[in-house]
Parts: structure tokens; sequence; C-alpha cells
């Protein structure tokens, strides 16, 4: 198989657990042919992402866990949470106890929690006067699991995920918004096959993306569904798995 395109997750597949980039990394990307296309694919924001990509000369992100796919810095393709149903969402959620809400714009997020905004993280949300528009992503944090599973997000047109490193973070999106439909959409747009694609990933939001990918490489610190579905296996992010496997396949990409 000669592959075209490597996509790669970033917190706990391409990073180690202090969010740091290693030498090694860098350099097997920069191994890679000059035509290989290189994607970040991320629950991250733009602001949060880019960095990163252009330490691995990545010209394309997938955002926010499909919400918003960028190439060469223009939007390609984006799904929205709906302006409308927010509101009535937002309406149920703050009668959580206890409950903090971050809204996810394309390059900027509004929070009521006091800690993000003291670090300059995030803009202070204000619960009853906020734009509803181009909304990518919603963060309940709470300790109460039952409040948010009794919510029936569908009927929202949005899904929650637990946070498989802090399940008191519930991500909220759109219901058809996964990475590897945006992964689909961004080959559609490059003009390349999927089969051509090689993607690295670790946990639940990365499952689609690996089972849409030519070959999904799972990383050794995978959660078990990813590993299970996986065509491929790799060493763990802080061994640098994904350089590893690149450098070991190297000659499929000439």
């Amino acid at each position: 198989m000669k592959y075209k395109c490597v996509v790669v997750d970033l917190d706990q597949t391409l990073l180690h657990e202090d969010k740091s980039l290693s030498q090694k990394t860098i350099d097997a990307f920069a191994k890679l042919p000059p035509e290989t296309e290189i994607v970040v694919a991320t629950g991250r924001a733009i602001i949060r992402t880019e960095r990163y990509a252009d330490l691995i000369h990545a010209r394309s992100m997938i955002c926010t866990n499909g919400s918003i796919v960028y190439h060469q810095g223009e939007v390609i393709h984006r799904t929205e949470i709906d302006s409308q149903k927010v509101i009535d969402l937002i309406q149920i959620v703050r009668k959580i106890e206890p409950v903090h809400i971050t809204l996810f714009y394309p390059t900027q997020g509004y929070t009521t929690n006091e800690y993000y905004i003291n670090k300059g993280e995030s803009l202070r949300l204000d619960l009853d006067h906020f734009e509803t528009h181009e909304i990518q992503k919603i963060f309940i944090v709470t300790s109460n699991h039952a409040a948010v599973e009794a919510i029936d997000f569908s009927s929202y047109g949005m899904k929650a995920v637990p946070l498989t490193e802090n399940p008191d973070i519930f991500v909220i999106t759109a219901d058809q918004v996964n990475k590897g439909s945006a992964l689909r959409a961004l080959c559609d747009h490059l003009g390349l096959d999927l089969s051509e694609v090689v993607a690295f990933g670790d946990d639940y939001n990365d499952l689609e993306m690996l089972q849409e990918a030519g070959c999904g490489v799972a990383m050794a610190n995978a959660v078990g569904e990813i590993s299970a579905s996986a065509d491929q296996h790799t060493l763990s992010n802080e061994d640098d798995g994904v350089a590893w496997w690149l450098e070991k396949h190297l000659a499929d990409f000439q």
C-alpha cells in the first residue's frame, strides 16, 4: 500500500502527557515525501491546534472533533450546533448542580469557569446573553452525571460523550459530527481516496476516523474499543508511537 495522507490525533496520540511534541516525532514527519498530506485531527479548537500543526508541516486541520475542517487556513467544511436548539439546551443544563459550561466557537471559548477565565484561556460566558451562531462544541463539567444522562440530547440534534481522561467533562456536538465524516469531506476536497490514508488515534472520538482510513493505527495506550477496531498497532504516545510507525513504514510513502 502507498499512502498519500497521514492523519493524527493530538492528545494521548502525537503528544506526550505533558503536551510536548518530541524532536523524534518532528523529524519523522520531516522525512515524509513533501507531497504527503499531513492532517491534525483533534477535539481542540484551531487556536490550540495550529502550533502543533506547524511543527509537523500539516496543511490541514480537523478541529473540535470534526465540527470544522481547514485546509491551508481556509474553512472547507463545517457543522454547527443548531442556533435555536442551543438556547433551549443551555436553559436545561444551567439548572444542574454543580455545573460549569463552556461554549466553543471557531476561534474563541466562553466559560462560566473562573479558573480558565483567570488563566486567560477563555472569556467569561453570560448565560443570559451569548452568541448562538457558530458554536462548534459545548463542554458540560459536572460531577452530577445522572443529571446529564437524563437529558435527551438527540431531541436537540446533539450528542454527549464523556471524556475518557475526565468523566466529569461531557463533550456536546451536533449529532452527525465525528472525525470520520470530516475526513471524508477533506479527502473529497483534496481528491484523495480514503484507502490512501493512514490515521492514528487512541480514544473513542477517533473511532470513525480510524474506520474510514485505509489503515487505522491504534496507540498502545488506546482504549479497548479503539485497539480492537484498528488495522495496526504502535507504541504509546510516551514512546513516540506515531514516529516509530512512520519510520518503520517510510517506504510505503515513496
